[in-house]
C-alpha cells in the first residue's frame, strides 16, 4: 500500500526546512512529507502519485495549483489572500503543533476526504490504572507513569476517564473539544479516526491526551460495543507504543478496558472502608470470570508526600513520585523478560 502523502510547496526555505523537521519528528497520522519550492515541481510529481494534503505557500501560490492532485488543498496565508479562493486557509505564522491540529482535523472533517484504516504491524500495550476507591493519587499516578514512558523514548497516548480531571484549570488552559467529540467522530467515521486525533489532541511533557470530557454523562453514554470498537482501531494503528488509560467505571467499556490491558496497576487500600470496597472488586471480577485480570494487577502504595509532586503536573517524571514510577515500570519489564 502506498504511504500517504502530505506536501508543502513554498519559496520560504527556512520555513519548509522547520515544518518538514517538526513534521518528521511528529509522524502524524503517519504521513510522508514530501516538500516542493515551485507549483510545477508539486504538479508534476503529483502525476505519479496524488497526495493527501497540500500546503501551497501564499507566496509561491499561482493558477496552476489547481491542477496538483491531491484530496485537501489548503493556502498558508501570510499577509493577505490577493484574491486566492476555493481553498481553505490556515495561517502560516502560529505554532507548529496548532497549525497540524488545525489542518488535520478539517482533513478528518472533509466527507470528500477518504481514507483506508490504519494497521500496525504490532499492538500497542495497553496499561490501566485503577483503584475502586477513586483515590485522587490514582490520576497522579497514571499521568507520572506516561511521562516517565516518554522520558524512555516512547510514544504514549494518555486517556482520562474521570468525571472531573481539573485540567483545564491544573494546565490553565480552555479546551474547545474532547475526548467525548472525538469517539463519537470516530464511530462514524472510523477510517480517519487518527487524522481526528491528530487534531484534537494536546501534549504534557511529550505525552499526547485527550481532553477529557468537560461533562462525565456524555463518557456514560456511550454503549460498550462503542468503547470496543474505539479501543480495538487505537490499540491497533500502530502510532503509540503504550496507551495509559485513567479508568473509571463510568465508561460502559470498563471491563472490556480491563481484559485487553497488559498490566493493571491498582492502587492499594489504606482504610477498612477503602479494604471493603477492593475486596467486593475482586469478588465481582470472580463473578464475571475475570480472574486473568486479577492476575495482571500489580498493586501499589503511592510513596509518602507524594501530593507535593502536583505542584507542576508538567513535570511529574522528575519529581520523587516520578522516580518511584519509574522503579515500578522498570520492575514490570524485567518480569516481562523472564
Amino acid at each position: 500500500m502506498n504511504t500517504k502523502k502530505f506536501a508543502i510547496c513554498d519559496k520560504d526555505s527556512d520555513y519548509l526546512t522547520m515544518l518538514q523537521a517538526y513534521l518528521s519528528k511528529k509522524n502524524p497520522a503517519g504521513f510522508e512529507v514530501i516538500v516542493f519550492d515551485s507549483v510545477s515541481q508539486a504538479v508534476a510529481r503529483s502525476k505519479e502519485e496524488p497526495f493527501e494534503i497540500l500546503l501551497v505557500g501564499e507566496n509561491i501560490y499561482d493558477t496552476n495549483v489547481i491542477n496538483i492532485a491531491a484530496q485537501k488543498v489548503f493556502i498558508l496565508q501570510e499577509d493577505g489572500l490577493a484574491g486566492i479562493t476555493g481553498y481553505s486557509i490556515v495561517s502560516k505564522y502560529q505554532s507548529m503543533e496548532r497549525l497540524i491540529r488545525e489542518i488535520l482535523d478539517a482533513f478528518a472533517l472533509d466527507e470528500n476526504c477518504v481514507s483506508a484504516p490504519r494497521k500496525g504491524h504490532t499492538q500497542t500495550r495497553l496499561i490501566s490504572f485503577y483503584s475502586p476507591d477513586r483515590h485522587k493519587g490514582q490520576s497522579v499516578a497514571a499521568l507520572t507513569a506516561s511521562q516517565v514512558l516518554s522520558d524512555m523514548g516512547h510514544r504514549v497516548l494518555y486517556i482520562s476517564m474521570q468525571p472531573f480531571s481539573g485540567f483545564e484549570e491544573l494546565l490553565g488552559v480552555k479546551y474547545e473539544s474532547d475526548i467525548t467529540d472525538f469517539l463519537y467522530f470516530a464511530l462514524k467515521h472510523s477510517d480517519k479516526l487518527m487524522y481526528k486525533l491528530e487534531g484534537i489532541k494536546r501534549t504534557i511533557h511529550g505525552v499526547d491526551y485527550l481532553p477529557p470530557a468537560l461533562d462525565y454523562s456524555d463518557l456514560v453514554d456511550i454503549e460498550e460495543n462503542e468503547w470496543k470498537r474505539c479501543l480495538d482501531i487505537l490499540l491497533h494503528s500502530g502510532d503509540y507504543f503504550e496507551i495509559v488509560v485513567d479508568l473509571t467505571e463510568s465508561c460502559k467499556g470498563f471491563y472490556d478496558f480491563l481484559e485487553k490491558s497488559d498490566v493493571v496497576y491498582f492502587l492499594s487500600a489504606k482504610d477498612t472502608v477503602s479494604k471493603a470496597m477492593y475486596a467486593q472488586f475482586e469478588q465481582l471480577a470472580n463473578v464475571k470470570e475475570l480472574g486473568a485480570v486479577l492476575e495482571k494487577c500489580i498493586t501499589f502504595d503511592l510513596p509518602a508526600g507524594w501530593e507535593n509532586s502536583v505542584s507542576n503536573i508538567g513535570q511529574l517524571s522528575i519529581s520523587p513520585l516520578g522516580a518511584y514510577m519509574k522503579g515500578m515500570i522498570e520492575q514490570d519489564g524485567e518480569q516481562q523478560k523472564i
